[in-house]
């Protein structure tokens, strides 16, 4: 039994036929300083060449789930995590980067606060060529923080999060709710942190996001603000 699970989803992961992307993210995380995991990737039916790229690495750890069909990203993380077998959960995508503590980092700090559900980080935002673009180093930390700010939208990036396995599934997941479509993690923060204690760690930066054309929250900017306008009304209701 490992005690991490790394989830990433992937649909079509090379990006104008360049593997530059996928092949940042993939060694990311196979080159950890932590290397007690198992790498959950799941293929979103792809169309590409995704999955053979994939193989090439031979590595154990790595556990390629296919979907014969686009489902979606929710589709996606939800069959992902009925894979994981770890009690620890990191997510990663497919375009952005972990740095090479991020997971020895963040399961020492589950590990001394066994209240907190899941943690995450700050960031730095990086373009296509991989150049810092700034440092996000904002995000409040302590839970009751948070609490107040999951009112105003979500202050975690989906990305860097690690949360525990049993939490998540007692909550059922990701909502396959369409109103939530493109919001997901920001829905699912909220109802963890209704009974559940969530906080990002405190100058920790452990992830790159990589800001690029395709990005979802660019392709459906505007249905996901819309999503997000109606998950700060819940926030508001039941934080």
């Amino acid at each position: 039994m490992p005690a991490i699970s790394v989830l990433m989803p992937v649909w079509n992961g090379l990006r104008n036929g360049s593997d530059y992307f996928l092949k940042m993210a993939v060694e990311s995380i196979l080159d950890q300083t932590f290397q007690d995991f198992e790498f959950v990737i799941v293929d979103d039916g792809s169309t590409d060449q995704t999955v053979a790229f994939l193989s090439r690495y031979g590595d154990p750890r790595m556990r390629v789930i296919r979907s014969p069909s686009n489902g979606g990203i929710v589709s996606a993380l939800n069959r992902g995590l009925a894979e994981c077998r770890a009690p620890l959960v990191a997510r990663q995508d497919a375009d952005d980067v972990s740095t090479v503590t991020r997971l020895e980092i963040q399961r020492a700090f589950l590990g001394d606060r066994p209240e907190t559900a899941m943690c995450g980080s700050w960031m730095y935002v990086i373009n296509e060529e991989g150049k810092l673009v700034m440092h996000v180093d904002d995000r409040p930390c302590a839970y009751s923080v948070i609490r107040e700010f999951l009112k105003k939208g979500s202050p975690f990036v989906h990305g860097s999060v690690m949360y525990r396995r049993e939490v998540v599934a007692k909550l059922g997941g990701y909502s396959t709710d369409p109103r939530f479509r493109h919001a997901e993690d920001y829905e699912l923060w909220v109802r963890m942190a209704k009974n559940h204690v969530v906080e990002n760690i405190p100058g920790a930066t452990l992830y790159f996001h990589r800001n690029h054309g395709s990005k979802i929250s660019e392709v459906y900017k505007g249905a996901q603000e819309k999503a997000t306008k109606l998950i700060m009304e819940i926030a508001k209701a039941i934080l």
